[in-house]
């Protein structure tokens, strides 16, 4: 997998509305999980909270005091990401973390082969619900899909990073359905939808070819 890195600025301003969502990192301790921006102080420190029934409410604040956290967001089709350290944990009234604001902000490009836009319908189970869902780039590696849902959901408290999908597919060229393992990548939410990045796992076969033809079909599209 490639990363490309373009800095944004020094001392940057974040461009996460209170409540948006952080895809935290502790390399040292291989903890990730999920935070939700919760406030902030330009050049001073950032404030967040883990989201109801994640990783990130488990362990003991002090564990991870003064540690480099890495940190990433989603904002419109770019991914972004900076490197922070924990200040302080408090435990009342909800479990809140305060970081040092970065001093600069990276562009994330991440692509492991091209990616295509198109538009498949498919499903997965997520808890004990059958989830729509539309994918809507894709390429031998993985793609992006689209969960619907509505506010209040218990999806988005479900859906974590490194969790599992077994992905239900129809492919429209040939008719013919397919189950796809996916590993979710990254996460970003909408009032009414969940955005997931995936990565393909164990994709072999006659599957592999399916996505494959699907991909080469797409290709021709886009070249006329």
């Amino acid at each position: 997998m490639d990363f490309y890195y373009q800095s944004v600025e020094s001392n940057p301003n974040i461009p996460i509305p209170l409540g948006g969502e952080l895809m935290a990192e502790i390399a040292d301790m291989n903890l990730k999980f999920k935070f939700s921006l919760v406030g902030m102080e330009k050049g001073n420190f950032l404030v967040a909270k883990a989201f109801e029934n994640d990783l990130g409410r488990s362990f003991r604040g002090d564990s991870i005091r003064d540690k480099d956290i890495k940190l990433s967001f989603v904002h419109g089709n770019t991914v972004y990401g900076f490197t922070s350290e924990v200040i302080n944990v408090v435990t009342q009234p909800e479990k809140m973390f305060f970081m040092k604001y970065p001093k600069r902000i990276d562009e994330l490009n991440i692509r492991v082969s091209s990616r295509y836009g198109c538009t498949l319908q498919a499903m997965t189970m997520i808890g004990h619900e059958i989830a729509s869902m539309t994918i809507v780039d894709v390429s031998v590696d993985g793609c992006q899909a689209i969960i619907d849902t509505h506010k209040g959901s218990r999806l988005f408290d479900i859906v974590q990073i490194d969790k599992l999908f077994d992905i239900q597919v129809q492919f429209p060229a040939t008719g013919k359905r397919g189950s796809v393992l996916g590993i979710v990548r990254n996460v970003s939410k909408d009032v009414d939808r969940i955005i997931v990045g995936l990565s393909f796992k164990d994709l072999r076969g006659d599957l592999r070819q399916e996505i494959e033809g699907f991909i080469k079909s797409l290709s021709s599209l886009k070249k006329h």
